[in-house]
């Protein structure tokens, strides 16, 4: 599908107001709600998330329960964290990132079936 957001003569009133048309037909596929967008790239942004896959979603929620499980049954690895994270922050070094995260795992002797990076998403999510 060729899609573009162009202007809407109709919806931009008071301010410009950007809609996704489906080049081929002319078609307007999203005009957020008739309101339309403020600018070009919200409306790719918004057509986006709309026509996203949503099997994905559910697979990222099913990995992120495991994770938050996983993180309530080592409670000793996020104290350490947070210890960690703390003494980080005081000393200036910045925040928490994934070598500092095997540095514990490490230290506390665990293995981990998912990837740091997901680990550490939900730790900042969480």
């Amino acid at each position: 599908m060729n899609i573009k957001a162009v202007k809407s003569n109709v919806l931009s009133k008071n301010d410009e107001r950007y809609v996704i048309i489906d080049l081929d037909t002319g078609e307007i596929l999203d005009d957020c709600q008739g309101y339309g967008y403020k600018t070009k790239q919200k409306a790719h942004l918004g057509y986006a998330y709309k026509t996203r896959d949503k099997s994905k979603d559910y697979e990222k929620r099913v990995k992120r329960n495991h994770i938050k499980k996983w993180l309530s049954t080592h409670k000793n690895f996020r104290k350490d964290l947070e210890i960690n994270e703390m003494e980080f922050i005081r000393n200036g070094e910045g925040k928490v990132d994934a070598k500092l995260i095997r540095e514990i795992l490490k230290q506390n002797h665990l293995e981990i079936d998912f990837q740091v990076r997901d680990l550490l998403n939900v730790l900042r999510y969480h």
